[in-house]
């Protein structure tokens, strides 16, 4: 009896165990989704880990992370965004990609798709804008006939 009540806590124990490690891993935030969290993770990563990128590519740095930090803050602002600001922050976000993506670290080509997805999702965003979602044809209004009919 001690012994199966010795098992069962055990069980018991280890299943808690284990479900308190899948919900973390579950809930851990990856770097791959637009989140106003995941630019302040970016950039700590970048000025910790990845020095030498944030030395050399500083002006790109800012620059992505201001059109990033717009699409969160001011949507509207980020949508109305002028085709030279546009262009640098395509500019800047492919510089840093190659850049992450030339390191050896795991975490750095992991922020590297993050930066591409953020670039085709920001670019999808700003293609489709003068797209129209309605079409509407207009047609002439037919002229009213007196209908002929005989009583």
């Amino acid at each position: 009896m001690k012994k199966q009540f010795r098992a069962i806590i055990l069980v018991l124990a280890l299943g808690t165990f284990s479900a308190n490690a899948q919900a973390g891993i579950n809930t851990k935030v990856s770097g791959d989704k637009l989140t106003a969290s995941s630019a302040n993770e970016f950039s700590t990563f970048v000025n910790t880990k990845a020095r030498k990128v944030s030395r050399k590519n500083d002006v790109d740095l800012k620059k992505y992370l201001e059109v990033v930090n717009l699409y969160h803050n001011s949507p509207v602002a980020f949508f109305n965004l002028d085709e030279a600001n546009k262009a640098e922050f395509n500019n800047a976000s492919a510089l840093l990609s190659e850049k992450l993506n030339g390191m050896r670290k795991k975490e750095a080509k992991n922020w590297a798709k993050s930066i591409q997805l953020n670039k085709s999702v920001f670019q999808f965003i700003w293609s489709n804008r003068n797209t129209p979602t309605n079409v509407i044809e207009i047609t002439p209004a037919q002229a009213l006939v007196d209908a002929v009919t005989s009583l």
